[in-house]
């Protein structure tokens, strides 16, 4: 854990809509209260507060128009991790596991939710929901999340608990980060994000290993085992097995990246030796720049 905790960084994330949440923070709101700032003069929308309306600026409409007086003021976000601990995410040949690189990924995050002051919610889920930890201040959570992460193991195939851990989000609209490796049939992740896509603002970090796009350059006879099912079995990695192997996960990742634009969702590929710190900055600065 020390090691995971030395590797985080300062990210600063960014969300394109108007946080709900009524606590204090550093993000917009519409929710006027006392020490909200005045944005900008918009048209009266029946069940809108009276006490916005801008007579003044109505009066100079000769009357045709009603305006109002649209205020923000600064409040927190709702954030949750969720995330993958399937049977794949203990495959790794570089490095690290991708349940390692989970946990440091999340370790990252939930410092810059603390950062941020905002309130950490996790989710972690296999074949169903394994962890369920509530909204709370994320300082003790940045050292707990990634341990959790790590030490779970829970059973069952790829992805088969993602809609119950979706299903345990709120239905105001939060911050979710989804850390996994994605090894469902796109298909069926696309069924199950569709209506999360609508509700939330979510981010799919898509954890991968090399060997999974590339098999070892040399012919050789392999025992492989399936983590998921525990299943070994000894093949010929040679001949055209290579081209046809790397040609369907080239497919596979573009029937993702597919799904996730159609989604309208931010995504990232990250293995074992990415600067994930950078790349994670830059999406979030292009989040920014793009609002």
């Amino acid at each position: 854990m020390k090691e995971i905790l030395s590797k985080i960084a300062e990210v600063d994330y960014y969300v394109r809509w108007y946080s709900g949440q009524h606590d204090l923070g550093i993000w917009p709101s519409r929710q006027a209260g006392g020490s909200a700032e005045f944005e900008t003069i918009s048209e009266y929308a029946l069940g809108d507060n009276p006490r916005s309306i801008n007579w003044s600026a109505t009066a100079r409409t000769g009357g045709h128009q009603i305006l109002k007086n649209t205020r923000l003021t600064e409040t927190n976000l709702a954030v949750f991790l969720v995330v993958d601990l399937s049977q794949s995410m203990d495959f790794g040949t570089v490095r690290v596991t991708k349940r390692r690189l989970a946990a440091e990924i999340s370790a990252i995050l939930a410092h810059a939710a603390w950062r941020c002051g905002d309130r950490v919610g996790f989710i972690a889920y296999g074949s169903d929901v394994a962890i369920q930890w509530p909204l709370r201040n994320p300082k003790d959570y940045r050292l707990l999340i990634p341990q959790k992460v790590i030490e779970t193991r829970a059973g069952g195939s790829t992805g088969t608990g993602l809609a119950q851990a979706l299903s345990k989000l709120p239905r105001k609209r939060s911050l979710v980060f989804l850390i996994s490796d994605f090894q469902e049939h796109p298909e069926g992740i696309e069924g199950t994000l569709k209506p999360i896509a609508l509700l939330h603002d979510v981010v799919s970090i898509v954890v991968w290993d090399p060997r999974e796009k590339i098999l070892p350059e040399r012919r050789c006879i392999a025992a492989l085992k399936d983590l998921e099912t525990g299943r070994s079995r000894t093949i010929w990695l040679g001949g055209t097995r290579k081209a046809a192997f790397q040609k369907r996960a080239e497919a596979r990742e573009e029937r993702l990246r597919a799904m996730f634009q159609s989604l309208s969702m931010d995504a990232l590929w990250i293995h074992q030796k990415s600067d994930y710190v950078r790349e994670i900055g830059g999406l979030f600065m292009g989040r920014r720049r793009a609002n």
